[in-house]
């Protein structure tokens, strides 16, 4: 389920709380003056924006783990007792 960073209007164009359904449009922005909403998103578009988000966020773990790995690794190696021969 998509969740809605603003104001979720049900398809009668009514506040609604809870999950966000299909049919469903987020109101992410709001013009004070006017009363209406400015940006909205329909809950497909949120649906693939998080599962975008998702993969970008998944990827940057993945970075993360290597790098710590590898810097782990690499400290391991560095400090290591080096043995002498004689």
């Amino acid at each position: 389920m998509p969740d809605c960073p603003g104001l979720q209007l049900g398809e009668d164009g009514e506040d609604h709380s809870g999950p966000m359904r299909q049919g469903y449009t987020c109101a992410l922005d709001y013009s004070v003056r006017g009363g209406d909403s400015t940006g909205t998103a329909t809950f497909d578009q949120l649906k693939y924006a998080q599962e975008v988000k998702r993969g970008d966020l998944l990827g940057q773990g993945l970075m993360y783990t290597l790098y710590g790995t590898a810097g782990a690794a690499a400290t391991v190696i560095a400090t290591r007792k080096r043995t002498t021969l004689g």
